[in-house]
């Protein structure tokens, strides 16, 4: 058997992910529709969902996962949750399997507090190609006079870390799917104004933001969740200021 070290050496030099082994009994019936009430599942999602927790359980290495993950991000995607359009019609929603399997990203929808989402294996927030029917959730940087300088697509309920010039850093809890394991890995995405995606672990580069009045201001939607913070930028050391909604309840 290898060892953590030697597959991680054999991850970053390009070696091919594992393919998903047949699945173990306890594993049979991830994302069966029988299994989870209220849960669609479409596209290849149960063979993805396989392969991502034979990843995380048996591949990870600690003191490299940020470049693991990242690798994976770059050669399979990862599994990150958006919100259905509340506004999309019955015959709009029954057609996201079909676009979903014809883009060739796996996903699930499922219940939420706040309607619908969607869970898929996304490389990045820019090319998903479902924006009709999928909503991200958002991160807005205003100005003194409360315009919207830039806006920031992140998946939902991702809690704001960061921001660092051009990209937002949000929390990300990387866990298995299936297997009803989990781990404890401090994880990251930066994400760029124009929906690039880098997944990475740097404890301590995350700023202390300081909770400020949100604007008034018709650039930015209004919501009851709503909370606006004032943050230094991690590089430049200049304060940002940025909007963005608390999960729902």
């Amino acid at each position: 058997m290898m060892s953590g070290a030697v597959v991680a050496v054999l991850l970053l030099a390009g070696a091919a992910f594992p393919s998903p082994l047949p699945p173990a009994p306890s594993q049979a019936g991830c994302f069966d529709a029988s299994e989870t009430e209220g849960t669609t599942v479409f596209g290849p999602m149960r063979q993805k969902a396989l392969l991502w927790d034979r990843f995380l359980l048996g591949y990870l290495v600690r003191r490299i996962a940020g470049q693991q993950l990242e690798r994976y991000r770059e050669e399979q995607g990862i599994p990150l949750r958006l919100m259905l359009a509340e506004e999309s019609s019955e015959a709009l929603q029954s057609r996201v399997p079909d676009q979903l399997r014809r883009s060739g990203t796996a996903g699930s929808l499922e219940s939420h507090p706040c309607g619908t989402a969607v869970q898929a294996f996304v490389k990045d927030l820019g090319s998903h190609g479902l924006s009709q029917w999928l909503l991200p959730d958002w991160v807005l940087e205003f100005n003194r006079k409360g315009k919207v300088i830039s806006r920031w697509d992140i998946p939902l309920n991702a809690p704001v870390g960061a921001v660092q010039e051009d990209s937002i850093w949000v929390s990300w809890d990387p866990q298995p799917l299936c297997s009803g394991q989990s781990l404890d890995v401090k994880a990251y995405l930066v994400i760029g104004t124009d929906g690039s995606l880098r997944a990475a672990t740097r404890p301590g580069l995350i700023s202390e933001g300081r909770k400020i009045e949100c604007p008034r201001s018709p650039d930015i939607p209004p919501s009851e969740f709503l909370v606006c913070e004032s943050m230094p930028d991690l590089k430049t050391r200049k304060t940002r200021r940025l909007a963005y909604q608390l999960p729902c309840e």
